[in-house]
């Protein structure tokens, strides 16, 4: 069966503030090997990974999300928060969060979940936590030295969106880091 890896999510414009932490991250660690960093210019909110996906369920997948999109009004996401997934002891993903998250990203998105069960693309059991991977550790060298560095990030407005449309991809995985190809995007409220 010919399959595609998709999910669909928000893309989001990198700015300024972004690339200048995730430069400053790759400084100040550099001594870490085994931190893969993000590609600054693919920033995207992923809303449901969908995985090994039938080629043949792609047109009714962007169908669905068109009618899901047009149900939904452009709204704003500022992303101005860090966090850790793992634990302090064995953090595995540096991430950038919203202290103030919108309403109107839930709704979304759960109207997007019920869609896709619908389509037999059926929720995972974990909570929707909205978050823009800065990089994913594998393991560190100098544990203290990270967390010190993880806590000296200054709590700011790194990005800034104003959410208008959907995008569906095609995930590419390559030694380099994941490379990503625009299927389709819905434009929310039209």
């Amino acid at each position: 069966m010919n399959t595609k890896r998709t999910f669909l999510a928000i893309s989001i414009p990198c700015g300024t503030e972004f690339p200048a932490l995730v430069e400053k991250l790759k400084k100040n660690l550099q001594h870490e090997h085994y931190i893969n960093y993000v590609k600054t210019n693919q920033i995207h909110l992923t809303l449901k990974f969908l995985g090994s996906t039938p080629v043949d369920d792609i047109s009714t997948i962007i169908e669905t999300c068109k009618k899901v999109a047009q149900r939904h009004q452009p709204f704003t996401m500022n992303f101005d928060r860090t966090g850790l997934f793992g634990s302090n002891r064995v953090p595995r993903v540096l991430w950038l969060g919203m202290s103030d998250q919108p309403k109107a990203l839930f709704d979304l998105e759960e109207d997007l979940l019920d869609a896709f069960d619908g389509l037999g693309y059926l929720r995972d059991r974990q909570n929707f936590v909205p978050h823009l991977t800065v990089c994913r550790i594998k393991s560190l060298v100098d544990k203290q030295f990270f967390m010190q560095i993880y806590n000296s990030i200054e709590q700011k407005t790194y990005l800034h969106a104003d959410v208008k449309e959907l995008v569906y991809f095609q995930s590419f995985l390559q030694p380099t880091g994941p490379f990503y190809k625009v299927l389709a995007k819905m434009p929310l409220g039209t």
